[in-house]
């Protein structure tokens, strides 16, 4: 079964990317490996939203190498001039270097034209709220 991240705009649009695949992408093609800086107040939105579970995150506090999370731009920019990310992969390994007291978290960052072969068309539309209310799934990598 394809691991699928589902993310909800604003407006209500849905993006379905095929994160298992993407991450398979990023291991064979070798994008360059960022040092992302964190940002908080997204573990309490993770909190807010359902997006982590607390059992995966203190899994992963046991585990030595938990490999680069995907973030990837979504072709906008943001009030502050940069360029709007998502992450797709790695919300609980994000998390986790949050509560180490991080200041940066290795990633990828990937532009638009590579992920978007990636994005699944043609699942049903479910608002924000449904997404919330959805199970936080456990990859096995």
């Amino acid at each position: 079964m394809e691991t699928v991240f589902s993310f909800v705009e604003d407006d209500g649009t849905n993006i379905h990317i095929n994160a298992g695949a993407l991450r398979l992408w990023c291991i064979e093609n070798k994008p360059e490996i960022y040092s992302l800086p964190l940002n908080y107040d997204l573990m309490e939105i993770f909190e807010r939203d359902n997006t982590i579970s607390p059992e995966r995150v203190e899994e992963l506090s046991k585990r030595e190498d938990l490999g680069p999370i995907i973030m990837v731009k979504d072709g906008t920019i943001g009030s502050n001039g940069h360029p709007n990310a998502i992450i797709v992969d790695g919300h609980h390994r994000y998390a986790l270097a949050c509560l180490r007291g991080q200041q940066y978290i290795e990633g990828y960052f990937l532009e638009e034209a590579q992920w978007r072969r990636f994005q699944i068309f043609g699942l049903p539309d479910i608002t924000a709220e449904q997404l919330r209310k959805s199970p936080v799934t456990k990859r096995d990598y």
